[in-house]
């Protein structure tokens, strides 16, 4: 860390406080609030791509933005192993207002999303997180250094999401 970067980091974190991410954003924000800022950036990336046209055309009734939507708010919310995501899907309304009332996702789809998405995963988790820290601390210029974190933050749920399944299909 340069010495720009620590007087970044300084003016972004009072002396003595240390800034951690919590592994459920909800300690935070609402539900309400981190739902509409997962639309926002899910919605942000270009689905206009004729790639992306193809690959849905062959594949009727696949949405891909609100099952991306729901990984999301699922790893922002401490929800790692797929099985734990699906119970939460079926159990709680806000995780079915993002989902969709008619979608029918098992573990074996969110395994399947989060190998095939890691990258788009993890640039969303990413985005959250960086809006968290704004609301949270004002809208600043984010350090190189709190970026880092920041991907190592997503990079860490991704992460234990894939061992937490794996350890799981070994049972």
């Amino acid at each position: 860390m340069d010495m720009d970067e620590m007087r970044l980091d300084a003016q972004l974190i009072p002396v003595g406080e240390q800034l951690a991410l919590p592994w459920d954003l909800r300690e935070w924000f609402a539900p309400a609030v981190l739902c509409q800022w997962i639309v926002e950036e899910v919605d942000s990336l270009d689905w206009s791509n004729p790639e992306l046209i193809e690959h849905l055309r062959t594949r009727p009734g696949y949405e891909p933005k609100p099952l991306f939507s729901l990984m999301v708010y699922a790893y922002a919310t401490a929800a790692f192993e797929s099985d734990e995501i699906q119970r939460r899907f079926i159990a709680q309304e806000e995780y079915r207002s993002i989902g969709g009332p008619h979608a029918r996702w098992d573990a074996r789809s969110f395994t399947r999303f989060r190998r095939e998405n890691r990258g788009l995963l993890k640039w969303a988790l990413v985005q959250v997180f960086k809006r968290a820290i704004r609301a949270k601390r004002g809208d600043i210029l984010l350090p190189a250094g709190l970026k880092r974190r920041l991907i190592g933050a997503a990079v860490t749920r991704l992460d234990l999401a894939r061992q937490l399944d794996r350890g799981h299909d070994g049972l």
